[in-house]
């Protein structure tokens, strides 16, 4: 087995020390409010659907090289060619977290420019912000320089179709809706900085314990929805035999590709 690739070193440290970073301003911010930030809600969002990564691999057709360390065998729906790295729980937290809080600062940043409603303005630059992203890291840093490969992509939707570096367009517009959601979720607050998911919590329950559980509660199942429904596209089309295209060498010495 060959040593990792700087490119995949510099992924895996993203995954971990992204993580940390904004697990530790999270609990920071959370500390000062007394109760859960929103940025801390949407780290722990993120690493709770990690596990719908491996499905989503393999519908995908995602294969990485042998040199990334993978889960162990038990864990959930381990369906990823050659096992899930395991940088990608807390890569998770990273991914998605950061291009939310780009998108934020954008947003905010445009709204009191031009004094556009904050709803869409956040809606519509964390789709344009997430998309970007998926184009730079998945495009870029996985299929270009080889972090990771679609084997298979739909014909006439992909980048480089037919190569080795091939990336599936449709796999940014997924990303992107994802992104769009944790930036709303983020940046609409009310005067006191209380997010959407706080102001329902609160009016579930005058306790502040229980309304914090519910907010975490909350950003779990929205996570976890909204992940489900853009990854349904991705397992209908592998399911009816629609993601076909592909090289046919080897994406990584040794490991012969996923089969259709």
């Amino acid at each position: 087995m060959s040593d990792p690739t700087p490119f995949i070193k510099a992924a895996i440290s993203f995954a971990y020390i992204g993580a940390l970073v904004f697990v530790a301003a999270g609990l920071f911010l959370s500390y000062r409010r007394g109760r859960p930030h929103a940025l801390l809600l949407l780290c722990i969002s993120a690493i709770s659907f990690s596990w719908i990564e491996a499905p989503y691999d393999w519908a995908v057709y995602a294969q990485f090289p042998p040199s990334i360390p993978r889960m162990p065998s038990w864990w959930p729906l381990n369906m990823t060619w050659g096992g899930l790295p395991a940088a990608v729980p807390p890569g998770y937290i990273a991914y998605f977290v950061l291009p939310a809080v780009i998108g934020v600062s954008l947003g905010r940043w445009l709204i009191a420019k031009f004094a556009w409603r904050a709803p869409i303005t956040l809606l519509i630059v964390g789709l344009v912000v997430g998309c970007l992203w998926a184009l730079t890291f998945n495009a870029g840093l996985g299929a270009q320089l080889g972090v990771f490969y679609y084997g298979r992509v739909i014909e006439g939707l992909a980048l480089w179709e037919g190569s080795k570096h091939q990336y599936p367009l449709y796999d940014a517009l997924a990303m992107g809706v994802q992104m769009m959601v944790f930036t709303y979720l983020l940046g609409r607050t009310d005067g006191t900085g209380r997010s959407l998911i706080d102001l329902w919590a609160d009016t579930q329950t005058k306790s502040r314990m229980r309304s914090s559980l519910l907010s975490i509660a909350a950003a779990i199942v929205i996570g976890h929805v909204v992940y489900l429904s853009v990854f349904a596209p991705h397992l209908v089309t592998k399911v009816l035999g629609l993601v076909t295209v592909g090289p046919t060498e080897q994406l990584f010495e040794g490991v012969p590709n996923q089969p259709l």
